[in-house]
């Protein structure tokens, strides 16, 4: 298995009434990390995840194997931690900081 990140899109499930995962904002980006086998069951693991946490799981983007991100300069220093956490849970997504936006697209 090996590990794998991308940037999750995430909105609030609009069938979830009692609970608001982000405060009021209208969505959010994080990064994202799961020890995995493929690229597919990385996608399938952090949508099942997003779904558990009352979010919906808009899009997925820059799914690369973790190792390939953190080659190139500038990546988010909290991968660090996120690699360390995920190889002692290998079972789990382990989620970044969430950067909430309070204005959805249309407006």
């Amino acid at each position: 298995m090996d590990l794998w990140t991308g940037l999750a899109c995430l909105k609030p499930n609009p069938e979830i009434k009692d609970v608001d995962p982000l405060d009021g904002g209208k969505g959010a980006w994080a990064n994202v990390v799961a020890r995995v086998d493929s690229q597919d069951e990385f996608e399938k693991r952090i949508r099942r995840h997003a779904d558990s946490m009352g979010y919906i799981l808009v899009e997925l983007d820059e799914v690369q194997l973790l190792e390939a991100r953190m080659s190139n300069e500038g990546y988010p220093e909290e991968l660090i931690d996120m690699r360390q956490t995920a190889t002692r849970q290998p079972e789990d997504s382990i989620w970044g900081t969430f950067h909430i936006w309070e204005q959805d697209e249309s407006n």
